[in-house]
């Protein structure tokens, strides 16, 4: 097959009917059938019971523990990219430090879990998904409190202690159904019983709701993308997540020679586009709200491009 007739048989496959579910959501808000303000119980029915059950089968069904492996070497990259991503924004945009802690988590902050889950369970199935859940469990844990302390720091001390707010970041990610049910999984697998046949069948059949339902309450959820929001720090941090940061995973992947499929995953996963909890905590912190939800639009849109080319290579 052609390289041409590669992309094309990916972008077919793979990427329009994730994106069109999406485009679906986006389009069922703009012509009124549902009120953007009913998604919030789809919202809540897909992140407390329809994702997690995905999740907990994918492990369960494995029987693989977290990949300590790809956590180290995913967080070398992630880390330092929203570490200089944050210092860039201070130093070069003028930004306080809470603005650059912001600016950092839209550019290092990837759409892992609405995203990911159904492109890499799509195309690697479950051996693909332990992988990335293993990238998950880590992902709340390390990025949104570092983003978050850096926020606090910026208020001051008259704000609340700092140490309790980290305290509540790190508690708040652990009660996240999303990392509970990676946990419960984990430790089901320790004990070596399996899941009964009635609640294995139940969990199945909201597993398999799971992906469509989770990509058009994406679209449905998006950010309305205002004119002019569309500036240095927003095209920057678009360019940081889905081409700068998957560049540096790829060179780190092909030197640590990680073998495949836990390499490209890796990758695709680097340049998903900006996770909605970027915009969430720009919105609780009263810093960069129109920045980080016209990133989270511009990056998506711009990752179908992305995303395709990167699985046409891999594929």
């Amino acid at each position: 097959m052609s390289h041409l007739a590669t992309i094309a048989s990916t972008l077919v496959s793979v990427i329009l009917p994730v994106f069109g579910l999406i485009a679906i959501g986006r389009l069922i808000i703009r012509l009124g059938v549902v009120d953007k303000a009913e998604t919030k119980g789809l919202t809540s029915l897909i992140f407390w019971i329809l994702l997690p059950s995905l999740l907990f089968l994918s492990i369960v069904g494995s029987r693989t523990a977290p990949r300590l492996d790809v956590i180290g070497l995913y967080f070398a990259v992630a880390l330092p990219v929203f570490a200089l991503s944050v210092l860039g924004g201070i130093a070069l945009m003028r930004m306080t430090i809470a603005q650059g802690a912001l600016f950092g988590l839209n550019a290092a902050f990837g759409n892992t879990v609405l995203l990911g889950i159904p492109i890499v369970g799509g195309i690697w199935g479950g051996s693909g998904l332990a992988v990335l859940l293993s990238i998950i469990a880590a992902h709340s844990l390390l990025l949104l409190p570092a983003a978050t302390i850096l926020v606090e720091l910026d208020r001051g001390a008259h704000r609340r202690p700092l140490f309790h707010t980290l305290r509540d970041t790190v508690v708040g990610s652990l009660k996240n159904p999303i990392i509970s049910s990676i946990v419960a999984a984990t430790l089901w697998n320790a004990t070596g019983l399996p899941v009964p046949e009635a609640l294995r069948r139940i969990l199945d059949l909201l597993a398999q709701a799971a992906p469509a339902l989770a990509l058009i309450s994406l679209g449905a959820s998006l950010p309305v993308l205002r004119r002019g929001t569309v500036g240095p720090p927003v095209l920057a941090a678009v360019a940081i997540k889905l081409a700068i940061m998957p560049l540096c995973m790829g060179l780190v992947v092909t030197l640590a020679a990680v073998p495949q499929p836990a390499g490209i995953i890796m990758i695709v996963t680097a340049a998903l586009p900006t996770g909605a909890n970027a915009f969430l905590l720009a919105h609780r912190s009263g810093a960069m709200m129109e920045v980080s939800a016209a990133t989270v639009v511009v990056a998506t849109v711009v990752s179908i491009a992305t995303l395709t080319a990167i699985i046409s290579a891999a594929l």
